[in-house]
């Protein structure tokens, strides 16, 4: 036909697998899940130089302008596949097999025909699920340019090709049955199940979870390996799966589990490392000790897995890795339960978890790790309650301080100074720290989360996703940190890849204010109308009354949508509110800078600069202040606050 052209291209064919077996399951399910996979593959499409030529009902036909870009976006729709379904139940996994070939293609319509498609489409039914195959003609092209090993399946026959077609297949590193040439590496990724308690008292249960987090924090020291953090193993807890399973499902190579019994002062701790792929055990110990002697046994156990998985020891290990001191069993009980408090994230158990801190450093002043919990729990408590005393800040500082005295190489203790930096606009001394945490813990997750929204505020987006990626790797069924790299995207203005990690924190179940917020702002971007005023009027419900940010987000949605004066009226409802309420400056000013009331919003800046308003921080990435970057005294007040030199 005249309006036909040809040319050589990449071409990209994936496949849900047992789609149809699904729609005969659960039909409304499926629908939902399809949706979902799509508003995870396209952004990739693009983001790889891809072009959708049409969807297939349960896949995607795209084709690339070069066989590198079709891989690396193949990797990486199977990466995120794999850590989705890592942190979501079993029924709502989805799998896809990749075909790719590079080969002669016809343009028609939009559409492309020809033999490059019809062994495209060929090719994917031999991979995996969860797998990628490549013709040979792709092979070639990107053998020596993608770090990742091939193995080829030999020469097949392909139905309707008339000549046989060499195909390779990906070993992707979370896949099980990889070559053998990165089993250490494999091994070295480790997942801590939580310990089973066989105490008589059943109160004693908390003892349980706070030995698994403890553990988890001191191979976390062990510089090789890679330790899975607390979030994401407890969902395993009474979880009746194999061990290959849950191998799978948070990529690691490795599992140690275990039980404890505590009887009153008498501890049996038994514990087994097995490797994932086998299902053999690596190492397997019983330690019948004393709580007071608890320590020595963390430091045993650090040093039997990391020699069980030929992961050398640095040749000075950290403090931390060698403390062998003897604990106080009351001080150290009441660290554990503040230990497992902290980790529910809620004001009322920060709160209570500080009780706890206190106590165990009042009953043990020696115990570094309780001084630093305990500052960590002061520095994230006025994210949990805004209302909180002015002096937490000071309280944490005070506390990180103690700590390092008493151990220099307590990561959670430079973490806690992070966020206190953080708190006090001191950037700098904020990254070095967060950062030295991270040297000496490299597993500590939540460090990399801190950093990640560190380098939120700076602007330093392409890092900021890399350190939440790692938050991400290590702590993969969290929901805050999916959220968190939601709002770098939103920030850069990458709004599919936005929307994307915000539908993945709501399916971990981190539905809230925030991600609503965002979410619904991001679809007001978009202009996707229906679907922000649901994600508003959501976060409107979670707000409890005239949340600034809510309110002007829907003002805005209703202006787009026609109704005229709607910032003017939602302004005049928040002034009012805030006569009884408090209402933070930063976000009232944003309601003027949207009208173009520059002079009122930067007199509310101003009062938000001298209340250390914590939102003024995001003044930098905000988009609604895109228009006055310009301004010397938005320039002047970034630099005041430290965000611009």
């Amino acid at each position: 036909m005249e309006n036909d052209t040809r040319q050589l291209a990449a071409i990209m064919l994936t496949d849900v697998v047992g789609y149809t077996a699904l729609t005969q399951t659960d039909e409304a399910l499926t629908l939902a899940l399809l949706a979902e996979h799509a508003a995870l593959l396209r952004p990739l499409f693009a983001e790889h130089g891809g072009r959708e030529v049409k969807g297939t009902g349960d896949g995607f036909l795209v084709e690339f302008p070069s066989a590198l870009e079709a891989v690396q976006c193949a990797v990486e729709v199977q990466r995120a596949l794999h850590e989705r379904n890592a942190a979501v139940p079993l029924d709502r996994t989805i799998q896809v097999r990749i075909g790719v070939h590079l080969g002669d293609v016809v343009h028609r319509g939009g559409d492309i025909f020809g033999d490059g498609v019809n062994i495209t489409a060929r090719i994917e039914p031999l991979a995996s699920p969860g797998g990628i195959c490549l013709s040979r003609q792709v092979y070639d092209q990107v053998w020596n340019k993608v770090d990742l090993r091939m193995a080829s399946l030999g020469k097949r026959d392909l139905k309707n090709v008339k000549v046989q077609i060499e195909v390779y297949e990906m070993l992707l590193p979370w896949m099980r049955g990889e070559a053998s040439a990165g089993s250490v590496e494999r091994r070295a990724r480790l997942a801590v199940l939580p310990l089973v308690s066989m105490s008589p008292d059943s109160g004693d249960e908390y003892f349980a979870d706070g030995l698994t987090e403890e553990l988890i924090f001191t191979l976390s020291k062990v510089d090789g390996l890679q330790v899975i953090a607390l979030t994401s193993v407890m969902k395993y807890r009474g979880a009746k799966k194999a061990v290959s399973e849950i191998g799978s499902e948070l990529a690691v190579g490795s599992v140690l589990e275990g039980s404890v019994r505590k009887a009153g002062n008498r501890l049996r701790i038994t514990l087994q490392l097995i490797d994932v792929v086998g299902e053999g055990h690596l190492w397997s110990e019983a330690y019948d000790r004393t709580l007071d002697d608890v320590f020595a046994v963390q430091t045993e156990v650090a040093r039997s897995v990391a020699s069980a998985l030929e992961v050398q020891l640095a040749p000075k290990p950290a403090r931390a890795v060698e403390n062998v001191e003897r604990a106080d069993p009351e001080a150290y009980t009441s660290y554990l339960r503040g230990r497992v408090l902290l980790g529910k994230r809620t004001a009322a158990d920060i709160e209570a978890a500080i009780r706890c801190f206190e106590r165990a450093t009042s009953l043990d002043p020696a115990r570094a790790d309780a001084h630093a919990a305990l500052a960590v729990a002061y520095g994230i408590l006025p994210s949990y309650e805004p209302s909180v005393s002015a002096d937490v800040l000071a309280k944490a500082e005070t506390s990180a301080h103690a700590a390092l005295a008493l151990d220099a190489s307590l990561p959670e203790a430079h973490a806690a100074l992070g966020i206190v930096y953080l708190g006090t606009w001191e950037w700098a001394r904020a990254e070095e720290e967060i950062r030295k945490a991270i040297g000496l813990a490299p597993s500590y997750a939540e460090a990399h989360h801190w950093l990640g929204l560190l380098l939120l505020a700076l602007r330093r987006f392409d890092e900021a996703i890399a350190a939440l990626r790692t938050a991400q790797t290590l702590d993969p069924v969290s929901a805050v940190k999916r959220g968190a790299l939601g709002q770098v995207y939103f920030c850069a203005g990458a709004l599919d890849r936005a929307v994307a990690e915000f539908d993945a924190c709501l399916a971990l179940g981190g539905d809230g204010l925030i991600v609503r917020l965002y979410r619904g702002e991001t679809y007001l971007a978009q202009r996707r109308h229906d679907l922000a005023r649901a994600d508003l009027e959501k976060a409107r419900e979670f707000a409890g009354g005239a949340e600034a940010h809510t309110e002007l987000a829907l003002a805005q949605l209703r202006e787009a949508m026609g109704e005229k004066g709607a910032v003017e009226k939602s302004l005049a409802r928040v002034l009012e509110h805030a006569q009884q309420h408090s209402v933070p400056s930063y976000g009232l000013a944003l309601f003027y800078f949207v009208l173009g009331r520059d002079r009122e919003g930067f007199a509310l800046l101003e009062r938000a600069y001298v209340e250390h308003d914590p939102e003024l921080s995001e003044m930098n990435v905000d988009p609604k202040l895109d228009p006055c970057r310009s301004d010397p005294r938005y320039i002047d007040l970034l630099r005041r606050i430290g965000l611009a030199t």
